[in-house]
């Protein structure tokens, strides 16, 4: 009677590993279909605003006006620092020296970041296939843990059960 107990209780846990393995697996498979979804959605839509951008930033044209601002960037300092200079300040142009500089310093800042985030955009779009890679193998996952359980829970469903 005790081994029969000891054999029924070892398939009770068996349907409950089943069930947990069914339900994870479940999860696991939909949610990894769910994200390749939209992974190649968004690929999809956005990959030529994403090239075409990286081949901007990355441009002959992009790198010269890039330079120009920084060198008009270090101008447009001493600009400010004359016109607020304290033999002129009464005449009130500080204001447009300090526009001048941050117009210009934030104008090749911006480029800058606009440039920085072209290549990590690219280097992501760039990794996308390893991305589906590694959903697909998530979803194989799901299915087999989903397979384990169900034969699990069969197993246990088909054991009989110790008399009272």
């Amino acid at each position: 009677m005790d081994c029969s107990n000891n054999k029924f209780k070892a398939m009770q846990m068996a349907s409950t590993a089943g069930g947990f393995l069914l339900g994870f697996g479940l999860c696991l498979l939909i949610f990894s279909l769910f994200l390749s979804v939209v992974v190649e959605e968004a690929y999809r839509e956005y990959r030529s605003d994403i090239e075409m951008l990286y081949s901007v930033t990355h441009s002959s044209e992009y790198s010269s006006t890039l330079i120009a601002l920084e060198t008009a960037s270090s101008y447009a300092m001493k600009i400010r620092d004359a016109l607020c200079h304290p033999a002129i300040s009464w005449m009130g142009l500080c204001h447009i020296g300090e526009t001048l500089e941050s117009s210009i310093t934030g104008a090749a800042d911006k480029m800058r970041e606009t440039q920085a985030l072209s290549e990590r955009l690219h280097a992501a779009t760039a990794a996308l296939p390893a991305v589906e890679s590694i959903l697909w193998a998530t979803s194989m996952a799901g299915l087999v843990m989903i397979a384990i359980g169900v034969a699990l829970i069969i197993r246990a469903k088909r054991t009989p059960k110790p008399p009272p």
